[in-house]
C-alpha cells in the first residue's frame, strides 16, 4: 500500500511541475533592444544614415558598405542574395525596401553574427 502511495504522489508531483508556468521576458525587456516599443520597428530620420543619396542601392537591390571607407570607394549594388553571402567582417548590408531602407551591421570578430539592425526613413 505505500509503494502504490509513493508512486501516486510522484506521478501527481510530475504532472504539476510539468504544468507549471515558465515566465519568458518579452522583447521589450532585453536591454539590447532599448529602441523597440512592443514590437514597432523604429524609423530613424535620414540625415543620421550617414550615407550619401547617389551611394544608396536601387530599389530591390543592396549593397554592402564598409563604415569609415569613402563613399567613392565602396563596392556598387548588386543582388540581395549576393550581398548577404559576401558579406565581410565588420561590413553592413544596406537593403533598400518600399519606403525604407534597412541598415544591418555585423560584429567584426565573427562571420555572420548581427550587431544591430536599423530602419531609415526613405527621404
Amino acid at each position: 500500500m505505500k509503494k502504490t502511495s509513493y508512486i501516486s504522489i510522484l506521478i501527481i508531483s510530475y504532472f504539476l511541475i510539468g504544468c507549471s508556468t515558465i515566465y519568458y521576458p518579452t522583447r521589450t525587456e532585453y536591454p539590447e533592444n532599448k529602441e523597440r516599443r512592443n514590437d514597432e520597428i523604429v524609423l530613424y530620420p535620414f540625415a543620421d544614415m550617414e550615407i550619401p543619396n547617389g551611394h544608396l542601392p536601387p530599389p530591390g537591390e543592396c549593397k554592402i558598405w564598409f563604415p569609415g571607407r569613402p563613399a567613392g570607394q565602396q563596392p556598387p549594388p548588386q543582388s540581395c542574395s549576393s550581398a548577404i553571402m559576401n558579406k565581410p567582417l565588420g561590413a553592413w548590408i544596406i537593403t533598400h525596401e518600399t519606403n525604407r531602407f534597412r541598415v544591418v551591421s555585423f560584429i567584426r570578430t565573427e562571420r555572420g553574427i548581427v550587431e544591430k539592425i536599423k530602419y531609415f526613413r526613405k527621404q
